[in-house]
């Protein structure tokens, strides 16, 4: 007489290979799935935060009759400390000297060792930029990911007191004390939804203050775009006196250059383009295919371009 088998039923090895092969294979299915839907929500925030930009500078508009200068050499200053107020930042605002240079004196927060442009303030960043936040050294600071529109000109044109074509005309340049020119919305006249506000720009990648990219309290730094090549250009940026890292990365390329001839596209790490912002509040997604045509008479406020 046989006795029962005392063996229990089992995975064999192969039949575990069987179903360790088909989870990876379910793995590799959803992972790109996602990664594309938090790229989705990260673009979809920075989005919101760029329509939160596009109202600070409509409060500052309705209080001052006109949007902030773009940045000042005499104070070194740029449009970000003028909007502090419009982004519940009153205590920066607060204490902030729009008549001394953004590095001098250096006041600081209570508990904290930078000063007011070392604070971190969310609406500085894009999600999806890894670059670095912030610059160390004496003169701390917060690097962004959003910067103004400049038009279809040469950062140097604006240099020699002639008025860029965007919206964020520079003022006391180079010792030779210019009439301020504020931007009004009255000077539009190729229609607010038609005209480029602001858009997206890649910090640098080191926290060294070596690289002015994303360095937006700089009046000296990127805190501007240019539509002189298209979002994301292969095109490299000309960055003034040197003053960025060669990377290995097709999204920032940049060559030496000077005041007179710098210029940046607007860059971000979203996939096939770049956010921004139109003078109406309303926020669009650029292609890096866009005509470029398109990008650069929506570079500018008032040259009768007819767009389709």
């Amino acid at each position: 007489m046989h006795s029962p088998s005392s063996k229990k039923p089992g995975f064999t090895l192969v039949e575990l290979l069987v179903v360790i092969a088909i989870i990876g294979v379910l793995v590799a299915l959803l992972l790109p799935a996602v990664q594309a839907a938090r790229e989705s929500a990260r673009r979809t925030q920075c989005v919101n935060q760029l329509k939160q930009w596009g109202l600070a500078m409509q409060l500052h508009h309705d209080s001052h009759q006109h949007l902030p200068l773009g940045a000042t050499q005499k104070p070194r200053q740029t449009w970000v400390m003028r909007l502090w107020p419009y982004i519940e930042q009153n205590t920066l605002a607060n204490l902030n000297d729009l008549n001394v240079n953004f590095e001098l004196p250096p006041v600081t927060i209570a508990g904290t060792l930078n000063g007011l442009g070392g604070q971190y303030v969310a609406m500085y960043y894009c999600p999806s930029d890894h670059g670095s936040d912030q610059t160390v050294g004496t003169y701390q600071r917060r690097r962004g990911n959003y910067v103004v529109n400049w038009g279809n000109v040469l950062y140097g044109r604006v240099l020699r007191d002639e008025k860029s074509d965007g919206l964020a005309p520079f003022s006391h340049v180079n010792g030779r004390v210019a009439e301020p020119r504020e931007t009004r919305f009255a000077e539009v006249t190729d229609g607010t939804s038609h005209t480029l506000m602001m858009s997206e720009y890649l910090m640098a990648q080191s926290p060294e203050d070596n690289d002015w990219r994303g360095d937006i309290h700089n009046n000296e730094g990127v805190f501007r775009f240019h539509t002189l090549q298209t979002p994301n250009s292969s095109a490299p940026d000309v960055i003034a006196n040197g003053w960025f890292q060669p990377l290995d990365d097709p999204l920032m390329p940049a060559i030496a250059g000077t005041l007179t001839n710098e210029q940046n596209a607007a860059r971000s790490r979203h996939t096939g383009g770049v956010n921004a912002l139109h003078c109406d509040g309303s926020v669009q997604f650029y292609s890096t295919d866009v005509t470029l045509w398109v990008w650069q008479a929506l570079g500018t406020m008032n040259g009768d371009e007819t767009l389709p």
